[in-house]
This record gives structure tokens, C-alpha cells and sequence, in this order.
């Protein structure tokens, strides 16, 4: 069965369809860049993955539960404190130790290219830094379905390449879906959906 299931959707706000998708299926393990111009949907679309967006027609079925979906946005927010604080969040409220949640967090914001950010107060980042945080926060729970609203935006080149390899590692064991206004993620991508 099928990791995503999505038939007939439609997102409506007034009278504008802000998304609209007829059927859509997303097998476990596999990444699919969902591309389009500006106001084509993408972001709607992960937001009704992610379970944010409600107001809809049609089904979206998910094969796995809302804490093992990871959704980093275009423009993430991070919490008061340290990088690292960040990193762990979501470790710490699933009761990790703090040895634990050290080393995890350590470890993906490695892996993350972020390692020399994790005693940086989260206020003062970069546009691109904060992708990276937000992604490595995503990635250190370990979830299932990991949406990424273009997560290369305002990322440098070593950054970008940073953010390509732990994707690359990561693909098969989650489900990616990751937007994008080109059509340049097919070094990522397996599959690419078109909406607009």
C-alpha cells in the first residue's frame, strides 16, 4: 500500500483554487519533487500532508501518524535559544535522554553542514542557516514522511551541497517530498509532479 494517497484534491480559498490535484500516490522510501511557478499549490500541498491545511476536497490518506511526518517551511521558525536547543526539541518531548539528544543533534546538524552553528543563538541565523537547522530539527526524530517547502532558497553552494547529501542518504529510508519553482531537483528526485 501506498505511503500517500491523494485523489480528487481541491483547495479552495473563496472563489480562487489555490491547489489542485487529481490523484497522487508516493510509495515508502521513494522522493518526489513537486515543481511549479509561484502560487501553483506547492506549499498548500504539504500543508495538507502535513495535516496543517483541513479545508479541502477530495482524500489524502497517510500510511503513517502525524509524529512521524517532519515539515520544514519555506521560512522555518526556530524556538528562543541555542541551535542545538532547537535540534533537540523534538527529541526531548519524546523523553530522550540529554546524552541522547546531544548527540543526535550534534550529529545532524553535521551532516546538515551546520556543526560550527550548535552554540549560536537561533536569532541570529541566516536565511540559509536556518534551513539547515530546521531541516537537521526535521531529520534528528527520525520521521517516516519529510516535506521540504524549497529548502534550497537562500542557501549558499556549500550549503546546498550539504543539504543534497543528506538527502541522498536519507532517500529510501523516509518518504520525500520536496517542492521546488524549477525543475532542477532531478539529481534528488526520482519523480517529479507538475502542478500548475
Amino acid at each position: 500500500m501506498a505511503l500517500v494517497s491523494i485523489i480528487d484534491l481541491r483547495v479552495a480559498k473563496g472563489d480562487a483554487v489555490i491547489c489542485s490535484l487529481p490523484r497522487l500516490s508516493i510509495e515508502a522510501g521513494e522522493v518526489v519533487a513537486v515543481c511549479g511557478e509561484n502560487g501553483s499549490g506547492k506549499s498548500t500541498l504539504l500543508r495538507v500532508l502535513a495535516g496543517l491545511e483541513r479545508d479541502y476536497r477530495g482524500t489524502c490518506h497517510l500510511e503513517v501518524g502525524r509524529r512521524d511526518v517532519a515539515f520544514v517551511h519555506q521560512s522555518p521558525y526556530l524556538f528562543r535559544g541555542s541551535v542545538l536547543a532547537n535540534v533537540t526539541y523534538g527529541l526531548r518531548i519524546r523523553g530522550k535522554s540529554p546524552s541522547e539528544c546531544r548527540r543526535a543533534g550534534r550529529h545532524w546538524l553535521c551532516r546538515c553542514g551546520a556543526e560550527r552553528l550548535a552554540a549560536k543563538s537561533a536569532a541570529h541565523l541566516s536565511g540559509g542557516e536556518r534551513k539547515r537547522v530546521a531541516l537537521a530539527r526535521a531529520l534528528a526524530v527520525e520521521p517516516r514522511l519529510v516535506l521540504l517547502d524549497e529548502p534550497f532558497e537562500e542557501v549558499d553552494p556549500a550549503g546546498s551541497k550539504a543539504l543534497s547529501n543528506v538527502l541522498k542518504d536519507i532517500a529510501g529510508k523516509a518518504t520525500v517530498v520536496v517542492t521546488s519553482p524549477a525543475t532542477s531537483l532531478d539529481h534528488l528526485a526520482a519523480r517529479r509532479i507538475i502542478l500548475g
